[in-house]
């Protein structure tokens, strides 16, 4: 595999910078990194608003998940509100106490996303989510072909 690609696959120079951005929130707010990520989960993804969704959309461990979020209630960031159909399924919301959280979490976000796109014009970024697309879906097929 091609060394460039394979460290963009790989992610770990993003990840390290992703990590030092986010470290800056995390100490601001006393809050851990997957606290942080739930957090703007639940703002940019509203339909998706319970446990099980952030497990499965974000691969995160339910033990990770569940430990954060009970530490999200506790901190006044997050409200859980029981599935008036199912009893064991509940709504998470995000309090308005995260409100400011979120906000520099998602500019922190989009100054990141301005630094990796910068010099790169915009039929190029096309080209690139095009082809992230076909090898994220191609990952998940070979995946799903492992289990």
């Amino acid at each position: 595999m091609d060394n460039h690609l394979e460290i963009l696959l790989t992610g770990q120079q993003f990840k390290k910078l992703y990590e030092k951005k986010y470290n800056q929130i995390s100490k601001k707010y006393s809050l851990t990194k997957i606290e942080v990520e739930i957090l703007l989960f639940l703002q940019n993804n509203q339909c998706y608003d319970t446990a099980k969704d952030i497990v499965e959309l974000r691969a995160f461990t339910k033990s990770h998940v569940s430990k954060a979020i009970d530490s999200l209630i506790k901190s006044g960031y997050v409200v859980r509100k029981s599935d008036e159909h199912d009893r064991r399924s509940a709504h998470l919301k995000l309090a308005p106490a995260a409100r400011f959280i979120v906000e520099e979490a998602s500019e922190l976000r989009n100054s990141l996303k301005n630094n990796l796109y910068k010099d790169i014009s915009l039929e190029e970024k096309q080209v690139m989510e095009r082809v992230a697309r076909k090898i994220a879906k191609n990952i998940r097929e070979a995946l799903e072909l492992e289990e």
